[in-house]
């Protein structure tokens, strides 16, 4: 009978020992973190994972219930048999089984479980799910009570600026560290839907844009090719402010500045026009879809007028990275700082300080040559160039 007591004795301590430890183990694992290990974990997270899934699905109250209530009935009954043993009184029992309890069905289960809580919560989960069919009868109307009262648990997930503050942290403190530029990265990406076209344009006056009526001699030509641009903004005359449409540089490769013809003479193409508040998101959207990487500011898009900016892909990416983007030839304007900027001439290949001298040399070859401009690249323009509408919803131009 003595040892009946103490292997009794034993089983109670490590029924409650392992009820407690799974309560913290199993109510401490959140589910979008499972999921998340059951998805990118390891082969093994990705088993224990899926494994606790499965048992929590069933009820996260229900599993809480049954093993706060198994671990009750365990307390309750090891003074039963502890009684039975000769303490020398009613008090050393209860003090013996405060112990045992205490130590080895609280502590010690516990700090194991908050170390290695997902593989004991898989492995013991088929025992879980064994008590939650033995105790339903009280177990499952009180955690369907529960859900009523308290709703379900679905899990911890983040505000944008609590996930930023997070990629942070996992920067330092992460077991794989993050490093600066990817932190740059994800946070950027964090806040693209919640900046707008209007923080990152760069203004109207800043921009390089020709007027319609201006004559595209070698002086022009040179101006043009010298901007270092490849798509050029063309706005009527004496309305710097009611751009047209858009001169593609690659349409003057044959062309002859001894013509000396007017920017509106050339075939303009549409500029697409946006109002100021849509989002970097939306804007990228429209970007992946191929129909331009340069889109036209305007507080009255689809009019003649208005416009107030110029975004394009580049510095939509450059809000990505962080930084900008500059190539050998840039001049470019900080549209944060409100400062030119001119990359060192030292850093500049000599073959590149000058174009005009190139562009004069090509086109004295060409009139050598005979070669004269296609006709179709002097197309009049059509004064009702096509406004291209983007809106932030559809993502797509009308």
């Amino acid at each position: 009978e003595l040892i009946v007591d103490v292997l009794m004795i034993a089983a109670l301590v490590l029924g409650g020992g392992l009820c407690a430890g799974l309560t913290l183990s199993l109510m401490g694992l959140d589910s979008v973190n499972l999921q998340v290990l059951s998805t990118a974990g390891s082969p093994t997270e990705k088993r224990n994972a899926t494994r606790v899934l499965r048992l929590l699905e069933r009820g996260r109250h229900w599993v809480l219930v049954v093993l706060l209530l198994s671990n009750v009935i365990v307390n309750e009954a090891l003074p039963v048999f502890l009684s039975d043993l000769d303490f020398g009184g009613g008090v050393a029992a209860v003090l013996v089984s405060t112990i045992l309890i205490v130590i080895f069905g609280e502590v010690l289960p516990q700090s194991i479980c908050a170390r290695y809580g997902l593989s004991i919560g898989a492995a013991c989960a088929p025992f879980v799910w064994i008590l939650m069919i033995v105790l339903s009868p009280i177990a499952w109307p009180t955690a369907k009570l529960l859900d009523w009262s308290l709703g379900e648990d679905h899990g911890t997930t983040y505000k944008k600026a609590e996930l930023k503050t997070f990629v942070s942290l996992h920067q330092q403190l992460g077991t794989e560290n993050l490093n600066e530029d990817e932190v740059t990265i994800i946070r950027a990406v964090l806040d693209l839907n919640d900046k707008t076209v209007k923080d990152v344009m760069t203004p109207i006056q800043d921009v390089f844009i020709m007027s319609s009526d201006t004559i595209l001699d070698d002086a022009g030509v040179g101006k043009l090719v010298q901007s270092g641009y490849s798509r050029v903004p063309v706005h009527e005359k004496g309305k710097p402010d009611s751009i047209i449409g858009m001169l593609l540089v690659k349409d003057l490769i044959s062309y002859d500045p001894d013509d000396g013809k007017e920017v509106a003479s050339f075939q303009l193409r549409p500029l697409p026009e946006t109002a100021p508040d849509l989002t970097l998101l939306s804007t990228l959207n429209y970007f992946q879809t191929g129909r331009s990487h340069m889109l036209l500011v305007s507080n009255s898009p689809g009019e003649p007028k208005g416009a107030i900016g110029i975004v394009t892909l580049e510095d939509v990416v450059e809000e990505l990275i962080g930084e900008e983007i500059i190539d050998e030839t840039d001049v470019w304007v900080d549209v944060h700082n409100r400062v030119r900027v001119t990359r060192n001439p030292k850093e500049t290949a000599p073959s590149n300080a000058d174009l005009g001298p190139l562009v004069r040399g090509i086109i004295e070859r060409r009139r050598m040559g005979g070669l004269k401009q296609k006709a179709g690249s002097t197309a009049p323009l059509n004064k009702t160039v096509d406004r291209v509408l983007v809106k932030g919803n559809d993502q797509s131009a009308r």
